[in-house]
């Protein structure tokens, strides 16, 4: 994939002795975000085994975006492990409160999910179909729009060395403990240069 890279390297809330060093990668095609996240850490934690399980406790990639920034604060979560486990969530307001898991069956073998993983390593690709994100933004254009906002995220609750990181800072001034569902410091993403503004 020849596209931008972007660094999943700020711990706002503290680095652990050992932590992942992480990356993710978009690209924007006729029908679809084509998703590359990429983490090297110590002690791999995989353990859920099923969809929109919780992911989040075991080593865990994330990108969280919000289709039509300009018209809606609504907001999608996509977040997998190293077993391919998705988790795909969706936010009407912009709040975490009100985010809660989508069915996405129908469309998984569209998403062409593929998971590579060695012993200090791991690599998620996956696909976002344009159509299934029209679903929850209808005014989505896919690649004929300019700009998406959103983050990337490594994170693992359950890991020996528990972490919390970030693409785009957050401030922990206003956001204490670790959550990646704040909308306000989410970044913008050029669809058309693929590249942040």
């Amino acid at each position: 994939m020849k596209s931008k890279i972007y660094y999943i390297n700020d711990f706002p809330w503290g680095r652990p002795n050992k932590f992942p060093y992480s990356q993710a990668q978009l690209e924007f095609l006729p029908e679809c975000i084509s998703v590359r996240l990429t983490s090297v850490e110590e002690n791999i934690r995989a353990t859920v085994d099923y969809d929109n399980g919780p992911v989040y406790k075991d080593s865990c990639l994330e990108f969280f975006f919000c289709p039509c920034p300009d018209t809606s604060v609504a907001y999608m979560n996509f977040e997998i492990n190293p077993l391919g486990s998705l988790y795909i969530g969706f936010s009407h307001d912009g709040k975490r409160s009100s985010s809660a898991a989508v069915d996405f069956c129908m469309y998984k073998e569209l998403m062409d999910i593929k998971v590579v993983r060695e012993e200090r390593k791991w690599c998620a690709e996956y696909k976002i179909p344009y159509v299934f994100i029209r679903k929850f933004a209808p005014d989505f254009k896919g690649i004929r729009q300019k700009r998406i906002t959103g983050n990337f995220y490594k994170c693992g609750d359950n890991t020996l060395f528990p972490h919390y990181a970030v693409w785009k800072h957050i401030d922990t001034d206003v956001v204490k403990e670790p959550d990646f569902h704040r909308v306000e410091f989410f970044g913008d993403i050029d669809i058309l240069n693929n590249e942040t503004c």
